[in-house]
């Protein structure tokens, strides 16, 4: 009532200088008030703010206050969270970054288990960032090989898959949003995998002259009723419930299950290991209908699907798509239809190869489930990972693997006969069966050696001297749990800031040659060239056209800035510049 008093006067003169007679301030302070309970209608929370909604309440209080490190952790005793926040896709920080917060995490013996998600409103994971392999793919078709950091991304990117396949403890994932190839199969992959109504999954590697990478084939594979074929080849996303039924991910997941598993994870140190996984069980909710009519995959469909993409080879699907259209059902018609067009639309050499590498990925897992097994699932797992980064070190060396790549980064789909082959009939087994060969193939996309896998430890390093003793690789005649030069190798490996400079250094030599480039090949000297981030989508390093007038002295002073951005590539902003004001 003191405070009314004070301002009663200010505010009724502020009334009578905007000639409002109806403003009343004793009115207008009664209105101010608040419930006692949270439940009430007029509760204000004290704690909350008064004209605003916080940003990022969900993922407060991680180790990053501001929310813009590529991947966020927020840890307490029993379980540690680990939160992907870079929707573009993964890039070699965020994969370094990821393995060995996976890997801390892997032997604390504080964590029973460990939490895996995306950042509100998603996507989940894009798999590799398109804009990182359009970049390997326009250096290897400039210089024949690929770069290192672009060797260092593709093989670290198996690595994760294998990490995360092969995790010691109990891996919650849930997968929020949209998530495709690559970055679907990290959360097909764990252990304890969620989804819910906003889940959707898509492998479109082919739409991109690509293959799918980070363990996506050895997944496929193990669907059954060929759909693993079906939707490597259609690209065509599942979504909801459909994801659990057709055996993609294996749990239905509310978001709400991460928040409050953190909540009670301290219970879990309580009890052992095994009763440990039933707890996280109980989160598991009913599953709700799925593969309806109106679904992303319905049930009618699937017969189909499994005569059509059971055939031998790509053309041979395609036909079959053909002949299972000609039904009356306006649902199954349809269905072929969109698949079809899928088909066309995809590189035909990215098609063939995606094919073999799921039918070799099914043999390699039959052998597992012979009796007696022919090979571990941890063997099995290796061999398909290694089948995959073959394939794509070499796709990416091929000029399909630009066209699709700039079609991505830009958004846009790709059309039908844009390919270098230009129907599906055109590939030849040859060629499919160079990009699957087993020999590494050193002049054509830089491959040292297979992929392999080192064995990792389940318990920590320590301190203590008494304490390393009962370590694996404990060394009597050092005293040491590990060899310090190569553990100084691994620390230099993952680090995030591996081949960064080389990466930028390389993107702006490879913007200063293909200038010198181009220029080269133009008959008319005055065309000139400078930035255009729409025309190759590297980024800041893309190439465009300004046309000037042909004078000799333009001309002239054009070439002598190239020949200044060859040798300080950093400068091309200014060279930019330059290129404006001589326009």
């Amino acid at each position: 009532a003191v405070l009314v008093r004070h301002i009663r006067r200010p505010v009724a003169r502020l009334s009578e200088i905007v000639g409002t007679s109806a403003f009343r301030p004793t009115e207008a302070v009664r209105r101010i008030r608040t419930g006692y309970f949270a439940e009430d209608a007029d509760f204000i929370d004290p704690d909350g703010p008064l004209l605003a909604q916080r940003q990022g309440d969900r993922w407060r209080y991680m180790d990053d206050p501001t929310l813009a490190s590529s991947v966020l952790e927020r840890n307490n005793v029993g379980m540690g969270m680990l939160v992907l926040n870079r929707p573009k896709g993964l890039d070699l920080p965020l994969i370094n970054d990821l393995y060995v917060r996976l890997r801390n995490l892997e032997v604390n013996s504080l964590k029973r288990f460990v939490g895996l998600t995306a950042n509100d409103p998603g996507p989940f994971c894009m798999g590799l960032d398109p804009q990182e392999l359009l970049l390997a793919a326009t250096v290897a078709k400039r210089y024949g090989r690929l770069p290192k950091f672009s060797r260092a991304l593709l093989w670290h990117h198996q690595e994760l898959a294998h990490l995360v396949a092969d995790f010691r403890k109990p891996l919650v994932c849930q997968m929020s949003g949209l998530s495709s190839n690559g970055g679907a199969a990290l959360a097909c992959l764990a252990s304890f995998s969620g989804a819910h109504e906003d889940s959707e999954v898509a492998f479109d590697s082919c739409q991109a002259g690509v293959v799918p990478m980070g363990g996506a084939t050895h997944v496929l594979a193990g669907l059954s009723w060929n759909l693993g074929e079906f939707l490597a080849l259609t690209g065509r996303p599942v979504r909801g419930a459909d994801l659990v039924y057709v055996g993609l991910l294996k749990h239905w997941i509310a978001p709400e299950a991460l928040p409050f598993l953190e909540l009670t994870a301290e219970k879990h140190l309580e009890v052992s290991e095994t009763d440990s996984r039933g707890l996280l069980d109980e989160h598991s909710l009913p599953l709700p209908d799925g593969l309806g009519d109106y679904d992303s995959l319905p049930k009618k469909v699937i017969p189909v699907l499994q005569r059509a993409f059971s055939k031998e080879s790509v053309p041979e699907i395609l036909i079959a798509l053909r002949q299972e259209g000609l039904v009356r059902d306006t649902i199954i018609s349809s269905f072929v239809d969109d698949c079809i067009e899928r088909m066309e639309r995809a590189s035909p050499l990215a098609l063939h190869v995606t094919l073999q590498l799921i039918r070799r990925a099914r043999a390699v897992l039959n052998d597992v489930r012979a009796v007696p097994p022919k090979r571990s699932r941890e063997e099995a797992l290796e061999e398909n990972l290694r089948l995959e980064l073959r394939a794509q070190q070499r796709l990416l060396c091929s000029e399909d693997a630009m066209i699709g790549l700039h079609a991505r980064c830009l958004g846009r789909e790709m059309a039908k006969g844009v390919w270098s082959r230009r129907g599906l009939t055109d590939v030849t087994a040859d060629e499919v069966k160079d990009v699957l060969k087993s020999k590494p193939s050193h002049s054509v996309s830089g491959e040292t050696e297979d992929f392999a896998v080192h064995e990792r430890s389940e318990i920590s390093l320590s301190s203590h001297p008494r304490l390393r003793q009962y370590h694996p690789e404990f060394d009597p005649s050092t005293g040491l749990d590990h060899d310090p030069a190569w553990m100084q190798s691994e620390v230099k490996r993952w680090s995030t800031e591996l081949f960064a400079e080389e990466r930028r250094r390389r993107s702006m030599s490879f913007w200063a040659a293909q200038t010198l480039h181009y220029m080269a090949k133009l008959d008319t000297p005055g065309v000139l060239l400078a930035v255009d981030r729409d025309l190759w989508a590297l980024g800041d390093f893309g190439l465009g056209l300004i046309v000037v007038d042909g004078d000799e002295p333009a001309v002239s002073l054009w070439l002598t800035m190239c020949k200044l951005l060859v040798v300080h590539p950093s400068w091309y902003m200014y060279i930019y510049r330059a290129c404006c004001w001589l326009k």
